[in-house]
């Protein structure tokens, strides 16, 4: 996955400014899969336009640049239907904490409690805010149009994902301390 299939598939859903498309990164459900700079977003954005995988319609704004509004073009769509029909390979973990994990004996045992407790933290923080996100699709389940099912169920994944961090931090936190207070 690259960071063009993913701005395509937001884009196949509606059309987004800019802006919107790196908020999606920053506060939406892209940041669950994939991290982009704002800066990252528009330069791609450039290149999806170059390549013909994207158009804009220029919105005028008074003492403003022109906000552009991006859709997605017959031949993006394309773009990612031929992604979309690839078969995709589990992601290789890239963990600071599980490197902190097979180094941490090096360092006063606070230290990487304290980053656990803190990571536990951030991790519940998301999966009541990804849960959020969902509501409307949880409450009305039986009648969401596919594209909105497939939404929800890719959130259920997101939200797994934060609750499994959670539980793992709950068990490195009591072994930490089984350890310690022995």
């Amino acid at each position: 996955m690259a960071l063009k299939h993913t701005i395509l598939a937001f884009l196949s859903r509606q059309p987004l400014s800019g802006y919107e498309v790196a908020k999606e990164f920053t506060e939406g459900f892209g940041g669950c899969f994939w991290k982009a700079s704002q800066q990252q977003v528009y330069a791609e954005l450039a290149k999806l336009e170059q390549q013909g995988c994207v158009t804009y319609e220029a919105i005028p704004q008074a003492g403003r640049l022109d906000k552009k509004i991006y859709s997605i073009t017959p031949e993006g769509h394309q773009l990612l239907i031929d992604w979309l029909t690839q078969p995709t390979e589990p992601t290789v973990i890239r963990e600071d904490l599980g490197v902190m994990g097979l180094a941490g004996h090096l360092v006063p045992n606070q230290v990487v409690y304290h980053e656990i407790k803190r990571r536990q933290k951030l991790h519940r923080e998301m999966a009541q805010h990804l849960k959020k996100m969902d509501e409307h699709f949880a409450k009305h389940l039986d009648s969401l149009e596919l594209k909105d099912l497939y939404m929800h169920l890719i959130m259920r994944r997101a939200i797994r994902y934060q609750e499994d961090w959670v539980a793992w931090c709950d068990e490195s936190l009591a072994a930490i301390d089984r350890i310690v207070n022995r």
